[in-house]
């Protein structure tokens, strides 16, 4: 079995309000084969945000994480 994980980053320069659209527009694809693969993956990740995640946020941000956390 074939897992795809897909994320992106930036902006398509859309930024009517603030006027200052990122320079950049990344996407990225992770592929990982097989069920034992993934699931691996998952708690990997799992683990990571709890060990990293600052208290009381929903998702991490690059651009307002420490050198730290990224």
């Amino acid at each position: 079995m074939l897992y795809l994980y897909l994320d992106e980053s930036g902006d398509l320069g859309f930024d009517f309000f603030a006027k200052r659209p990122s320079k950049f527009f990344t996407v990225t694809v992770l592929a990982v084969t097989g069920v034992e693969n993934n699931r691996r993956l998952i708690n990997a990740v799992k683990k990571t945000i709890r060990q990293k995640q600052p208290k009381g946020r929903r998702e991490m941000k690059g651009a307002k994480d420490s050198g730290a956390v990224k």
